[in-house]
């Protein structure tokens, strides 16, 4: 599948180039119920932290800085001899918005299926540049795995999810860009909607805050990276999402396609870049489902 930057194509000047990927960025536009989907981000965490308390409800701290904790949200009790597998999400909002308080609305589905559901938290940008972004995730997949077991957890069996700019710091786990530490972490990556080319990045309104040169995105860009451990990677992008989700989408599965024995591209037909977040928190929800298989839990 040739994954030639469409952008480069068809745009002849460097106004037209700018306002295109103003637009393909900006996926809000072409949502179908953006404020609805952010209300029910937030409603959704809301729930979760009232319907999931007490011991099972616990903050893992992996820095001093306010945005570096991971809020766990634990299943009920299992078996003595089991370990509960690791659902380990990290939230969009191009670097620079979001926070856990917008990502816990799966919780619920995934702790009633036996799994726990970590929430990670990380500093925004401008007050973080990207690669330290990077690097805060990696160190806190590193505290989670050594938490896991204190928390009933497997740190054998930690599924990293993200979203938007989620799935891209999820995507670089598995890279040079972080120490084989937190590589061997993960056991598997769930890449939803994200962006893992960045040169169209730097070249748009999302880099005002984020300050990326073409050096750094070029270095940053899971797409130009190999993926250093084989675990089963899903991708998976909305039908109704930007042309250049699906060109990242398309892109980084033919990239690390020669690196990995499982690794599987689907759209989700009927999505765009926010919504398709409800196939998760949805217990027959498409992205639900291959939360579970990845986690290794019995189809639902």
């Amino acid at each position: 599948m040739g994954c030639t930057p469409t952008w480069l194509e068809r745009l002849s000047s460097n106004s037209e180039r700018r306002a295109w990927l103003d637009e393909q960025y900006s996926p809000s536009r072409t949502a179908h119920n953006f404020a609805g989907s952010l209300l029910a981000a937030k409603e959704g965490t809301a729930a979760s932290r009232r319907q999931i308390s007490g011991a099972r409800h616990r903050f893992l701290k992996y820095g001093t800085k306010p945005a570096q904790q991971i809020e766990c949200f634990l299943p009920e009790a299992v078996e003595a001899q089991a370990l509960a597998p690791i659902f380990a999400f990290l939230h969009g909002g191009w670097w620079q918005e979001g926070s856990i308080s917008d990502a816990g609305a799966p919780a619920r589905a995934i702790t009633h299926c036996g799994a726990a559901y970590a929430s990670i938290g990380y500093t925004l940008a401008p007050a973080a540049s990207l690669r330290q972004i990077v690097a805060e995730v990696a160190a806190a997949l590193e505290v989670l795995a050594e938490a896991a077991e204190e928390l009933g957890g497997d740190p054998r069996r930690i599924v990293v999810a993200g979203h938007s700019a989620g799935a891209h710091l999820a995507a670089a786990q598995l890279t040079a860009l972080v120490p084989a530490s937190a590589r061997e972490a993960v056991s598997g990556l769930l890449l939803i909607g994200g962006a893992y080319d960045l040169a169209p990045i730097a070249e748009s309104y999302v880099n005002e805050k984020l300050g990326l040169s073409a050096a750094e995105a070029a270095e940053l860009s899971p797409a130009a990276l190999t993926p250093l451990r084989d675990v089963p990677v899903r991708i998976r992008v909305g039908q109704d999402e930007p042309a250049e989700f699906h060109r990242n989408a398309a892109l980084l599965a033919e990239r690390w396609s020669p690196h990995l024995r499982q690794i599987d591209l689907r759209q989700l037909d009927g999505r765009d870049h926010f919504d398709l977040l409800d196939e998760l928190a949805d217990p027959s929800g498409r992205l639900f489902n291959d939360a579970v298989a990845l986690l290794g839990l019995p189809p639902r």
